[in-house]
């Protein structure tokens, strides 16, 4: 699998690109956002599907016609083991699914955490814009899904990653950096700290500081982890030694 070498400035300006593209005034404040508009936006067409029976697949993203086994119904599924749903009767249907469709998971769809929604969205809106050819080699009629573990906020930080590892930390640093933008974070956060200019050290986190991480990520549509994630990104607050979270936690 190919892969681009993308800096972090980089991945920022792609953001910024597709900010400007669709609202420039999210660069400096936050807006309220459909994420759907943003697919449409950059000529794919969303849909929504049960892309697996225990929602271990966030989204997926299709580069050209093609045909994924998607469910009926998961909602039973979900009390079993997986070892057991076949033995149950339920099976997935063979789907034509056109090209450039991007699919979000029906679960994720029909629950009441827009954060995990606008962040899969997003997430695979950059896998279109950067992407297409990284996979072109593969199949004329090659898809994209992304599990759980895709969306881990580590993946960057690590060495000797594999190209899909690299593939899946640049759809998430774009994704941040969209739906967060280093501006209108910063702007946001300063204000809510009362200062006039950025610290010279980064803020350890304490009550206050998680205080204001729940009320930013309301403001930018997000979920907690990723606007702290995204805050340490831009050395406003310290980064920690703790276990593995993804960027779609609460």
């Amino acid at each position: 699998m190919r892969y681009y070498q993308l800096s972090k400035s980089q991945l920022e300006k792609k953001a910024d690109e597709l900010n400007i593209k669709f609202d420039k005034e999210r660069l400096i404040k936050p807006k309220a956002i459909d994420v759907y508009d943003v697919v449409e936006l950059i000529g794919c067409t969303p849909d929504w599907l049960y892309l697996s029976p225990d929602q271990s697949i966030f989204g997926l993203t299709s580069y050209n016609d093609g045909y994924y086994y998607a469910w009926e119904d998961v909602k039973s599924a979900k009390t079993l083991p997986p070892s057991d749903i076949i033995c149950n009767g339920m099976y997935p249907h063979k789907i034509l699914i056109k090209k450039n469709t991007i699919i979000i998971d029906r679960s994720i769809n029909e629950g009441n955490n827009r954060g995990i929604e606008n962040f899969s969205t997003i997430h695979e809106c950059f896998h279109q814009l950067l992407h297409v050819k990284c996979f072109s080699y593969h199949s004329a009629k090659y898809q994209h899904f992304c599990k759980l573990k895709d969306f881990r906020s580590e993946t960057g930080n690590r060495l000797n990653m594999t190209a899909l590892e690299i593939i899946e930390y640049q759809a998430n640093y774009c994704a941040a950096a969209f739906l967060m933008p280093q501006k209108s974070v910063t702007k946001i956060f300063l204000q809510q700290m009362e200062l006039s200019s950025i610290p010279s050290i980064a803020f350890k986190r304490n009550y206050k500081i998680d205080e204001i991480i729940n009320k930013m990520s309301k403001q930018f549509s997000v979920n907690y982890t990723p606007m702290k994630y995204r805050l340490q990104e831009l050395h406003l607050i310290s980064s920690e030694d703790s276990s593995v979270e993804e960027y779609l936690c609460c």
